[in-house]
């Protein structure tokens, strides 16, 4: 047991309770812990990195379906309304007929009441 504990001292005289090459284990096991540690550390900011991408990619996609539904919305609202102007202009347009019909009716009155009132003058006129 009094060789497993032997004090020693390395190549810059310092004392070591650990023999040289259990010494130099541990260094080197520190070492790769540290490559470990500082691996972990840019693969967390990689992570973080790509996290952020995807979110900035998710709120730009939510963005355009939002986009998207107002468009079809507006498309269903411009139908709608041409189909409501569509409506209103044939209803003027029954509307004008039907007061052209009634012009048309009464102009040919007129002319029969013009008719009947120059025959009258010819008859008074002629028979006078």
């Amino acid at each position: 047991m009094a060789d497993e504990r032997a004090v020693t001292f390395d190549e810059a005289y310092r004392v070591r309770v650990l023999d040289a090459e259990k010494y130099a284990k541990t260094q080197e096991l520190a070492e790769t812990a540290r490559d470990f540690c500082d691996k972990v550390a840019r693969l967390s900011d990689t992570v973080a990195t790509v996290v952020d991408a995807v979110d900035r990619q998710a709120a730009l996609t939510e963005r355009e379906k939002l986009r998207a539904v107002g468009k079809r919305n507006q498309a269903a609202a411009e139908s709608e309304r041409r189909r409501r102007d569509s409506a209103v202009k044939s209803a003027a347009a029954r509307e004008r007929r039907r007061e052209l019909e009634r012009l048309q009716v009464e102009y040919e009155s007129l002319l029969r009441v013009k008719a009947e009132q120059e025959a009258l003058i010819a008859r008074m006129s002629g028979g006078a």
